[in-house]
């Protein structure tokens, strides 16, 4: 690993964890090979994003970056499982739950979120389902909608498993077009490489 210095955090960025949760965090990517690079904006409400996506060992990657930063970000899951004590858990642990039954749409929801809190780091994947075996076609646009209508940044964070390097930032402000500023977002993570290159989407 090139470096143990992790990016410092503003004081206005939502905090989790102590020195003990980090410090074994950290410890962990280092014995992967992993390095973070790269710095988060101080302000308390974003959205990340995270790409490539060819591996649910992305996500573990992601839990201990987030975890080694000692942030506390936010992910959605499906509300069915918000009940009782494992509801709580996944609410502890940064779960909010989507109802997709309800009349208002996913993007609506996520504003909704950010509308009633003063703190919020939502964290999403928006490369698109891939079929088996295939490419990553498209991503969903929602987290750009979400970004928009909240009115906060979107901070986009690099899982290159060529260089064993998460790299964060930078933070955008969405435009007046998802069409427009695709390919800006998407030039972020030219070069990077994947857990399964056969499975990364072709950017233009």
């Amino acid at each position: 690993m090139n470096s143990t210095t992790l990016p410092s955090l503003g004081t206005n960025i939502p905090q989790r964890g102590n020195r003990l949760t980090r410090g074994l965090s950290g410890a962990i990517l280092r014995m992967l090979g992993w390095q973070i690079a790269g710095q988060l904006p101080d302000v308390p409400r974003f959205v990340l994003i995270g790409a490539p996506h060819t591996s649910n060992l992305d996500f573990f990657i992601a839990a201990l970056t987030m975890a080694a930063l000692g942030i506390d970000v936010r992910f959605v899951m499906k509300h069915t499982p918000f009940v009782g004590p494992v509801g709580w858990f996944l609410r502890w642990f940064g779960g909010i739950p989507l109802d997709r039954d309800r009349s208002e749409g996913f993007v609506t929801q996520m504003v909704n979120e950010f509308g009633t809190r003063d703190q919020l780091l939502l964290g999403l994947m928006p490369e698109g389902t891939r079929g088996k075996g295939g490419a990553v076609k498209v991503w969903h646009s929602g987290f750009y909608h979400i970004a928009r209508e909240a009115e906060v940044p979107i901070v986009l964070v690099a899982f290159d498993y060529g260089s064993r390097c998460i790299r964060i930032g930078p933070a955008v402000t969405p435009g007046e077009s998802y069409e427009a500023d695709l390919p800006l977002f998407q030039s972020h993570f030219a070069g990077v490489v994947g857990r399964n290159p056969e499975r990364m989407m072709e950017l233009g």
